[in-house]
């Protein structure tokens, strides 16, 4: 189908069977949005993902594509949405394909109508093509940045003995249609919608700051898999309304950041509650400051919070130390040994540089957690910068997570830079919603 294209065999795709597949690479940033959207809600598995192949056009209309190809995807996604409200979507995936996603529509209802649009599409642009072969495949998220792909066929694809079977394949705990919406995407992403933040504001001695929170994916970088998400914070100055960057956090007062750390865990939580129980993976990163962890208080609140969310869902727990720039070696292991009871292991953060990270060494962590600067760097230079820092933190800690990517290929180069755990900024396509409620 293109040259991002390569077989698998029959036992890769679990639910596009008695049909030859491909699997297609997105060759694209925001991949990884792409797929976990699908592989979140399900579609895919339930028949009501379609990827249209455009290729024969491009040939009808020869020299004309260059000027005309905005206009076709232009043409699609309009007659799309027109048909289509929410929770469907689409969007163009490649120079010649194009994503349609119909949750509303009965598995082989959906693929007819992506061949009335394919149609509709030729007539508008070069003529009947309803004497061609409809170059319509189902699609199923198959790995981080890849489509399992195959072949639909109207009068074979969907030979059972009840239409419906294709979709009797969505696993257990499907969401139901209501909690699918979300609001719409910017242009970029065509009608993909993204989730939204609920901000909470919390207050201390005269001072208010925002909190809004956010899963981003977690993956394991050896095998590419994603396996958790890491409860992440905006906190945003109420006064001002900026953001509070590293540094900003790090000179807030103690009692504020235990305030915002513990609306920031009862948020995340609830964001993965919300989450089916497949989509959740099996590891929950649940970050707060030294100053935090170091209170009995707020120590005894969030290890008591969290060990119960994870037991009823069944996730393993990673705790992340913030903040532990200048904070004694010793003054870190009394505080790792007393929350790692509640926990799988613990990883400690500093700031993004050799000599921070050769501090946090026999201090009982078994990994170093930095925060990407968002710098744009050139692959080569991305992959310097990161391989620097992956080897102090291997030495010191014997792990390199890297918090905060913008998109997949960033991630690829941290893969080839030797870092072992990286998650993708989930904020960066989600809209805050700010609540004036106190946090409890």
């Amino acid at each position: 189908m293109s040259q991002t294209s390569e077989s698998v065999t029959a036992s890769t795709v679990s639910s596009l069977t008695g049909t030859e597949r491909e699997i297609m690479v997105l060759e694209r940033d925001d991949a990884v949005e792409i797929i976990e959207r699908l592989r979140e809600t399900h579609h895919d598995r339930r028949g009501r993902a379609f990827l249209l192949n455009i290729t024969p056009l491009i040939l009808r209309m020869g020299a004309r594509w260059d000027a005309k190809r905005e206009l076709v995807f232009e043409h699609l996604k309009t007659g799309f949405e027109r048909r289509f409200p929410e929770p469907n979507w689409c969007i163009a995936i490649s120079e010649n394909t194009w994503l349609a996603v119909l949750p509303t529509e009965a598995s082989r209802k959906g693929a007819m109508s992506v061949v009335d649009m394919w149609l509709d599409l030729g007539n508008f642009f070069v003529g009947d093509l309803s004497g061609t072969d409809v170059p319509l495949y189902a699609v199923e998220a198959y790995d981080v940045d890849k489509f399992a792909i195959a072949r639909v066929r109207m009068n074979s694809f969907f030979e059972r003995d009840e239409e419906e079977a294709h979709s009797v394949r969505a696993r257990p705990g499907a969401m139901p249609e209501a909690a699918e919406k979300r609001p719409e995407a910017g242009p970029q992403m065509s009608a993909i919608q993204r989730p939204v933040i609920v901000a909470q504001s919390v207050a201390y001695a005269g001072r208010t700051v925002r909190v809004a929170s956010s899963a981003e994916p977690l993956f394991e970088m050896r095998k590419m898999v994603m396996i958790g998400h890491r409860l992440e914070a905006m906190v945003i100055e109420g006064g001002e309304n900026t953001l509070l960057d590293r540094k900003g956090l790090a000179n807030m007062d103690w009692n504020l950041r235990e305030q915002v750390d513990v609306a920031n865990i009862e948020q995340g939580i609830k964001l993965i509650r919300l989450k089916e129980p497949d989509a959740r993976k099996m590891l929950m990163v649940v970050p707060a400051a030294f100053s935090t962890f170091a209170s009995n208080r707020a120590r005894a609140r969030i290890t008591q919070e969290v060990s119960r969310a994870a037991t009823d869902m069944q996730l393993k727990v990673l705790f992340e130390v913030r903040g532990l720039d200048g904070v004694p070696p010793h003054r870190i292991l009394e505080i790792v040994s007393m929350i790692k009871p509640f926990c799988m292991t613990v990883v400690g953060s500093v700031s993004a540089d050799r000599k921070s990270i050769a501090t946090l060494h026999k201090c009982g962590l078994s990994g170093v957690c930095v925060e990407y600067d968002g710098v744009k760097r050139e692959d080569a230079a991305l992959n310097e910068y990161l391989s620097v820092l992956s080897a102090a933190a291997k030495a010191s800690a014997g792990a390199c997570m890297v918090q905060g990517f913008d998109n997949y290929r960033q991630m690829a180069v941290a893969r080839m830079a030797g870092v072992t755990h990286a998650s993708i900024k989930a904020t960066a396509m989600m809209t805050a919603k700010v609540s004036d409620q106190p946090a409890a």
